[in-house]
Parts: structure tokens; sequence; C-alpha cells
């Protein structure tokens, strides 16, 4: 049997989290036991009644139910930093609520089989698709230039041109990671120099690889992911400076590291909307 801790965050978004717990609460408990952590960072009353009522009717699926509803927005950082120091499982499944996970299990089985072959995998990762365009790739892996500016592998990129193999890349966006628990335990918790979001996955990748660990992007698993729902409704944090102003700290802080771990130019650095591939 496989032993695996999922971890969830929400912000005011109870009907996307419930989809993402209903979807998991059909694993198989003669395959899966499955410690289940979802933690609330500070949503509105009728957002955290809702997602207690479903634990509380739901938890019989799971072997074990956290359910941690804090005053405050305790970020991505502090939100997932709870499930690191409460995860019980070998595993540990980090999901974004936006992502739009399919009715059977294969991509599941596939990305824990991967890891399973690979002694010095930290994370096995999916590629990302956009939820509406999905043969159009969001992420495949994230690679980073000598300055640290930062870009998503493929970004906009037709998903059948892209081979379906296992890729070791810099870091990988965390709407979805298999964590391996002792490489997590090995480096630590997020770094909450990178409140609320913003840059913390990337280092947080970044000082895995530092430590001897794999951060894997398995190319034949797609995995829709509608992107930024929480992070667009954060007013006190503005998205933009948010990153301007991480992103200044991450350069900072690995400087010295950048131009050894850079597989990047700027010229293969693409943001503008998508889908680019759509014409194509």
């Amino acid at each position: 049997m496989r032993h695996m801790t999922v971890g969830v965050l929400n912000l005011n978004q109870a009907h996307l989290t419930i989809d993402i717990l209903q979807n998991l609460a059909r694993l198989s408990p003669q395959d899966w036991r499955v410690q289940m952590i979802l933690v609330d960072n500070g949503s509105l009353s009728s957002d955290v009644y809702q997602l207690f009522d479903w634990t509380m009717s739901h938890n019989s699926h799971f072997a074990e139910v956290l359910f941690v509803s804090s005053s405050s927005n305790l970020g991505a950082t502090g939100g997932r930093n709870i499930i690191f120091n409460s995860a019980s499982g070998d595993r540990i499944l980090m999901l974004d609520n936006d992502v739009i996970l399919p009715e059977d299990f294969l991509w599941l089985e596939t990305l824990w089989r991967r890891m399973d072959k690979e002694p010095r995998a930290a994370i096995v990762a999916p590629m990302l698709v956009f939820s509406d365009f999905p043969h159009i790739v969001q992420a495949a892996g994230i690679g980073l230039t000598q300055q640290g500016r930062v870009g998503y592998l493929h970004r906009a990129d037709l998903v059948d041109s892209i081979p379906t193999t296992l890729t070791e890349v810099v870091a990988s966006p965390t709407a979805c990671w298999l964590l391996n628990r002792k490489a997590q335990k090995e480096v630590g918790e997020l770094s909450e120099e990178f409140y609320p979001v913003q840059y913390e996955d990337v280092d947080f990748c970044v000082r895995l690889g530092l430590a001897g660990w794999k951060v894997l992007s398995d190319r034949s698993v797609h995995l829709r992911h509608i992107e930024n729902v929480t992070t667009k409704n954060l007013e006190q944090y503005p998205f933009a400076r948010l990153t301007v102003k991480h992103g200044m700290a991450f350069r900072k802080k690995w400087k010295e590291i950048l131009p050894k771990i850079a597989t990047l130019s700027h010229q293969d650095i693409y943001w503008a909307p998508i889908p680019r591939a759509k014409d194509k």
C-alpha cells in the first residue's frame, strides 16, 4: 500500500477546492493510504463552513483528515509549511485548487512509478496545460537565465510537439508536485522571505538541486490548470509588484549560483497572452 499525504490550500475558492477533494476521495483505500491536509488561508466564513461540512461528511474516504482554518492569510509559504510539518506520508502530493484532475488516476500512478525508479528524485511533476486550451502547454517545468529571470518551459507550444520524456529541470510550479518526503525534510520549509507567494517554489527547487536532489518534469502526464486563481485576487499584494520584489530578492540571494544553473536565455522566455501556438 502506498502512503501519501495530499496538501491543498484554499482562499475563498471552496467550490474549486471541493472539486479536488471529491476527485481524490475516489482513490482506492486498498491501494492508497491518504492523509488529507486542507489549509484555509483566512477565507470568508461561508467558505470555511462549506469546507468544514464537506470534510466532516467525507472524512471516511481518507485515512486521516486535517482541516486547518487560519484567521489570516498564511500565504502559499505558511500554508504549505503547515502541510510539510504535519505530513505523515512517504510522499506529499501538493496541489493547487485550480488544477482540473482527470477522472482516472493514471496520472498519479505514472508520477509515482517515475519516483520509484529515480532514487534522487525530489519532485516529479506533470506538464501543465491551459484549462481552456488543453492542446497548448502552460509549463513543462521552469528554467532560469543567468540573471535569475524565470521562464516556463515550452509555454504556449503545442502539446503534441513536446516529446513525452522525463526531463530534469531547475524547478517546477507548485500547481502539482509529487514530493519526496525525505528530500523535503533535508532542505526544510519554504522560505518566508517570499511570503505570501512568488519565487518560493523556485527557491525551494534550487535548494533541492544544491543538495543533490532532482526536479523532474514528466511530459507524458498532462494536467489542466486554470492559473493564478488566488494570486490575482490578493488586493494587499498586487501580483506584478510582488513578482518584481521577490524576483529581486531571489536574484540577490542566488547571484553566485545562477550562472551555474541557468538553462535559458532571455529570448527563450515567453510570457505574452496565450496562445501563440493556436494560430499555427
